[in-house]
């Protein structure tokens, strides 16, 4: 599915290539914002443009539902666990040790979101949706950024002299909605630090052996 910055890649690439054209050939007008951007983001405001438009937010939200898809499952296992299976003995001991600890694994019923496999997992699912959010976000504010310099008096006038000043104010109106995009990007990965760890199963201790009433220990 196509957004507005899909429609204006095309005419935003021309006048980008433009700008950067200038600003190598002319350098960067003296005490100019853009500076201070370019030294931040390494990158030229044409270039930015071309690695934005290749943001998809579509694939991340599908593959946030398949793992919701696979939490349920493992939670309709988790609950089949919880049903006794009537066994005794050393048998049952043991069947049920290893049953409470897949269950821990998966996570118990009640515990919080993130807690066990199945809670991982919505977890992950959910970070997929702030990403994805976050990339959607960033192509708006960057396709609003691109249609104002399209219609800006400064597009005109890179277009008729190459004014290097023109050129600079038209970067530094790109590259500060990218630095925007970079810090919000920043703080979802700063949010998501540490939550979304490797599950580990702990398998249980092994049940010694019962002869007659006398349970067998090393």
């Amino acid at each position: 599915m196509s957004d507005a910055l899909d429609r204006l890649i095309a005419p935003g690439a021309d006048l980008l290539d433009r700008v950067d054209a200038a600003l190598m050939a002319h350098g960067l007008p003296a005490g100019h914002p853009v500076t201070a951007l370019l030294r931040r983001l390494g990158a030229l405001p044409a270039d930015v443009l071309r690695a934005m438009s290749a943001w998809r937010p579509a694939p991340l939200r599908a593959a946030a539902s398949d793992l919701r898809h696979t939490a349920e499952g493992y939670e309709r296992q988790r609950d089949l666990l919880s049903v006794p299976a009537g066994w005794e003995g050393a048998a049952g001991e043991e069947f049920t040790e290893h049953r409470r600890a897949l269950v821990e694994f998966l996570g118990e019923t009640g515990e919080p979101d993130e807690a066990g496999l199945v809670g991982r997992l919505r977890a992950t699912a959910a970070y997929l949706d702030d990403v994805a959010e976050w990339l959607e976000r960033s192509r708006g504010d960057m396709a609003r950024s691109i249609a104002g310099a399209l219609g800006s008096a400064e597009a005109v006038r890179l277009h008729a002299s190459g004014e290097a000043e023109a050129a600079a104010t038209i970067a530094a109106r790109i590259l500060a909605a990218a630095a925007e995009a970079h810090s919000c990007g920043q703080a979802v990965a700063e949010r998501w630090a540490g939550r979304l760890d490797e599950v580990t199963y702990r398998p249980p201790a092994p049940v010694a052996p019962l002869v007659g009433e006398t349970r067998l220990t090393r």
